[in-house]
Order: structure tokens, then C-alpha cells, then sequence
């Protein structure tokens, strides 16, 4: 054979044979990228051996939520995330896809995203979802890509930034372009509702979308209106959509966000399975941290988003602006349909808790990792600070802020543990070298993996190490139809990771997010060694995957 696993703790990622013993004693045996057979291998010979005698051995981890669209070309080793196990990134998550660029503004839109492109040789030369693939294929890829088609292009590109329903020629055309994605290959359609231009689409229009997904057989992935206080009305929308449209709806990082609202999802959750039970299928992600990563701008009501963000940029400068700005921020509802960040938690905790990730101007990279409060000159008011700094940055600087405190957490267990739920870093695949190792971006990028087996199943036993695999395996490859890998079973694609149970854990912390974890051994992607002995081999046998190969 190719390659012989010896001696590992095999779990094959449908969750737990008997609670708490999930594995069983065997061998695998590898042949061109397969697994062809489980059993006792002593008498077979192979071309290389790995003993995993102590180790857990279970399929590769598919981050169904992950923002590497632009950053797999960049650095294609996908450094911090096959050193997580990873093996199969989800991209287009919350709306925000490399293609179809079909107009103008989506092109600015992704090149605004992408300063980093032209110091790799690189521009944004693709149009469709087949001719971004190719892009990934000529480069090569550490590990698989599966493509969503995000809404942000696909409205930019019929569109632009114009804040308003489409009309009927505008809506046909938009659900063509959806419809060529997923005859292209896309596994499904996602938005995100509190990011513009995303925000400024209606039920009729995504549902209208998503019907041409659905038809497809893809799936409907959603950063919906609001995750604090207004989460009950956004999960409800969410599952009108699904309802509507007859697609898988799943909801991206669900979580009640702010200690006074952590408790509904006591609420949410029984609203999702009354969903279920009535025909729409749903499933939820989430990352294991008390904090997330949003864009500053999202502090702001959406009228000022009309145009994009270098017109936001630009409107900040007026002082009229300004005043109205702090107004509704100071009194969030009185601006229809919009949850602001204050109503999580009050405007001085958010001064103090909300951390810069990273500033693209060299005179604002001080700020990195400040808060506000810090970051700001003393006499400042701190909304002014916010204002010149979003004008100077051309109207978007990603931070980190809290979701829940230790009032929280225990509601975040909770839906941990719920079937339906598995794990997402909503992340990127980094590196702690070049420009993906600048500023002080979220350590889900990082850490996301080995912290859900290391802290939530060893530590604090939130989850068994059976359950917490299969939320990490199985279900999200049940989830988008990946029939082919997501389980150890023989004929199955050789998607593995290697782990020592006792010693996994993330190393990566807010202060210190460029840290690679420990405890993930060996990494196999397609049959291929990835990670070998905790380094990466340089190897690069990822694929792009696509829905048209797939029964759906």
C-alpha cells in the first residue's frame, strides 16, 4: 500500500459507538488517496508507515465557516489552519464570495479586500466561480476548497452600492448569476445581514435567491440581522427564508450575543427544532471563544453604508454626519431594523472591550490590538476617535469584541452540545510570516480545532471526544453532500488527522494570535501527508470540489 496507519485509536466521526468510548483498535490502509481497508495491516507492507499507537486517528476536519477566499492564494500552504487538521475549507461564508464578478463595483469591492494581491504578483483577473478555481488549481492548495456563492458580489454586480429593492429585470438577473455559480459548482448561497449591501436586501429578495440554490440541491449559510437583542426576530426571518425557498438553512455562529441576552437561546434553539420537525432542514455553527471579529463599520446605522465603504469614508467627514451618527448610535432604536452593537452591552464597555485587529495605513498600525479607550488621545471623545479612524482607513477596520462574559458561558455550552451545532472558525487560513502575519487578527484562525478537543472535551467535558469529531467531520460533510469524505470508512477519501488526545490544545491568545496549536501529529489531505510530525511538508494536493460531482 501507499502509506499504513498502525496502532491509532480510530474514531470514524459519526459520534460515539458507546458514550465516552468512541474508538475502536485498527489499522488503515491507504492506496491513491483512498482508505482501502481497516483491520489488523501487520502482514501488509507499505511504501511509508506512521505509528499512532497512543494517538486518536479520525477523519479531517471541514471548517464549514471559514473567510480564506483570498488568503489560499496568497499563502496556498494554508498554514494555520491544516495545522489546526483541517483538511477542507468553506468559503463564501456571510455573503462575501471571490466571485461572480459580473460588474464593476463587485471587482472594487474584492480588490478593497485584497491589498495584499499585487506584492504576491498577483490581480484579480477571474470573473466567474470556474475561473477563480482555476486560479486555485494553478497555484495548488494544501487542502480542499468547497465554493458558496455569497450575495455581496452577486447584488454589486446588478446593483452596485444602491440601498433599495431590486427591480424584476434586476432580481432575474441576480438569480441568473446564482444560477451559474451552482451550474459552475457552488454548494449553496449565503449572506450577511448586517453588512452591507447584504443589509439592504429583503426577505423577498434572498428567499427569491435561495429558491435558485435550492434547486441545486445547495444549502442557505447566513449571518442573519442581529445575534443580541433582536436574535429572536433575525432566527425568525432565517427560517421564513428556508420555509419559503424549500433549502437547507444553516444559521453562522449562532449565539445569543451579550450576558443579558445569552439566556435566548433557551428560545432559539426550541424555534429551531420546531423548524425541523416541520420540514426545514437546519444546522448551526459556532467557534469556541467567549469573543468574535466584526468590521468597526457595523457599528454604524445602515443608511450611511449607501455607496460602499470609501463613500462612508468620505461622508464621515462632514460634521452634520457626525452628529446624526452619534445620535442613533447613543439610541439605537430609533433606526428601524437595525441592531446595534450598544444594545449587547453599554457604550463604555464597548470603548473598553472592542480590540483593533489590524489598519492598512503605517501611521495607524500603533492602534493594533488597542482598544478604544486605549488607542484614543486622552481628550478625544471616543466616537470621534471611531469616525476619523473608519474616514482614515477608508471605511473598514476589522476588531475583535466580546460576545458573552462568564454569565454567558453556560448558555454557550449548551449549544455546544445541541445535535444540530457543529464547529466554524469563522476565520482565515494565516501565518505568522509576510503580510498574513500582520496585525492582531482573532486566534480562531489558529486555535478554532484544537481548542474544542483540548479545552471543551478534555478540560471543562462540554462535549465527549465522539461527539465533539463528528460535529467537526461528519455532520458538516452531511451537511453539503460531501458523500466522500467526512468518515473513516473504506472507500472513502483519505482525509485524515493524527492527534495525541492528552497533549492537543490551541497556543494562540488575543495577545499572541499568530501561535501554532499542539497535539495535531500528521495531517492527510486527498491520501497525501501534509503534516508530518507536527511540520508541514511543503505539500500542496488540495482540491477544489464541486457540487456537479456530487448527487444532490
Amino acid at each position: 500500500m501507499d502509506l499504513i496507519i498502525k496502532g491509532g485509536k480510530l474514531i470514524d466521526g459519526r459520534g460515539d459507538r458507546v458514550p465516552y468510548y468512541p474508538w475502536v483498535s485498527a489499522d488503515l490502509g491507504i492506496e491513491e488517496g483512498k482508505i482501502v481497508e481497516i483491520g489488523d495491516l501487520h502482514r501488509t507492507t507499505a511504501e511509508k508507515t506512521i505509528d499512532a499507537q497512543g494517538m486518536v486517528v479520525c477523519p479531517g476536519f471541514i471548517d464549514i465557516h471559514s473567510h480564506s477566499d483570498v488568503t489560499l492564494l496568497l499563502n496556498p500552504k494554508a498554514e494555520s489552519k491544516v495545522r489546526q487538521g483541517v483538511t477542507t475549507e468553506v468559503l463564501g461564508s456571510c455573503g462575501e464570495s471571490a466571485y461572480p464578478l459580473a460588474g464593476i463595483e463587485a471587482r472594487k469591492q474584492l480588490e478593497s479586500r485584497s491589498p495584499n494581491l499585487p506584492s504576491y504578483g498577483l490581480s484579480v483577473e477571474w470573473k466567474t466561480l470556474s475561473e477563480y478555481a482555476d486560479v486555485i488549481v494553478k497555484r495548488g492548495v494544501a487542502c480542499n476548497v468547497v465554493p458558496i456563492t455569497g450575495h455581496v458580489p452577486v447584488r454589486l454586480s446588478v446593483m452596485g452600492w444602491e440601498k433599495r429593492r431590486p427591480t424584476e429585470t434586476e432580481l432575474e438577473q441576480m438569480k441568473s448569476l446564482v444560477e451559474e455559480t451552482m451550474l459552475q459548482g457552488s454548494f449553496g448561497f449565503s449572506t450577511g445581514l448586517i453588512y452591507s449591501p447584504s443589509s439592504f436586501a429583503d426577505i423577498d429578495e434572498i428567499a427569491d435567491l435561495c429558491r435558485v440554490a435550492a434547486k441545486h440541491g445547495g444549502i442557505y449559510k447566513t449571518h442573519m440581522r442581529g445575534g443580541g437583542g433582536r436574535v429572536i426576530e433575525a432566527l425568525k426571518e432565517t427560517l421564513e427564508i428556508g420555509r419559503r425557498s424549500g433549502i437547507h438553512v444553516h444559521v453562522h455562529h449562532h449565539k445569543a450575543m451579550g450576558d443579558q441576552n445569552a439566556a435566548k437561546v433557551k428560545i432559539t434553539l426550541p424555534m429551531i427544532e420546531e423548524s425541523i420537525s416541520a420540514g426545514v432542514h437546519v444546522t448551526v455553527d459556532m467557534y469556541p471563544y467567549m469573543a468574535g471579529q466584526g468590521n468597526l463599520n457595523a457599528a454604524l446605522p445602515p443608511w450611511i453604508h449607501e455607496g460602499g465603504p470609501k463613500e462612508l469614508a468620505s461622508r464621515l467627514k462632514e460634521r452634520d454626519v457626525r452628529e446624526r451618527l452619534k445620535k442613533e448610535m447613543v439610541e439605537p432604536e430609533s433606526v428601524p431594523q437595525w441592531e446595534s452593537y450598544v444594545e449587547q452591552s453599554g457604550w463604555e464597555t464597548c470603548w473598553s472591550g472592542w480590540r483593533i485587529v489590524s489598519c492598512t495605513k503605517e501611521k495607524n498600525k500603533k492602534f493594533e490590538g488597542k482598544s478604544i479607550a486605549e488607542a484614543k488621545p486622552e481628550w478625544q471623545d471616543p466616537f470621534e476617535f471611531l469616525f476619523d479612524l473608519l474616514a482614515d482607513e477608508d471605511g473598514s477596520v476589522p476588531f475583535i469584541l466580546p460576545d458573552v462574559g462568564k454569565v454567558g458561558e453556560e448558555f454557550l455550552h449548551m449549544m455546544m452540545r445541541h445535535p444540530v451545532m457543529m464547529v466554524g472558525s469563522d476565520g482565515y487560513a494565516l501565518a505568522p510570516y509576510g503580510p498574513l502575519g500582520a496585525g492582531m487578527p482573532h486566534p480562531r484562525s489558529y486555535g478554532t480545532f484544537p481548542r474544542g478537543l483540548g479545552r471543551y472535551v478534555r478540560d471543562l467535558r462540554v462535549l465527549s471526544l465522539g461527539e465533539a469529531i463528528r460535529k467537526m467531520t461528519f455532520l458538516p460533510a452531511t451537511t453539503l453532500g460531501l458523500t466522500d469524505r467526512g468518515v473513516i470508512e473504506e472507500g472513502k477519501v483519505a482525509d485524515l488527522v493524527v492527534f495525541d488526545p492528552a497533549t492537543v490544545a490551541d497556543c494562540a491568545t488575543y495577545a499572541s494570535p499568530h501561535s501554532y496549536p499542539i497535539g495535531i501529529v500528521h495531517v492527510l489531505v486527498n491520501g497525501k501527508l501534509v503534516i508530518e510530525n507536527s511540520e508541514h511538508t511543503e505539500a500542496l494536493p488540495g482540491r477544489v470540489l464541486r457540487s456537479t460531482d456530487y448527487k444532490r
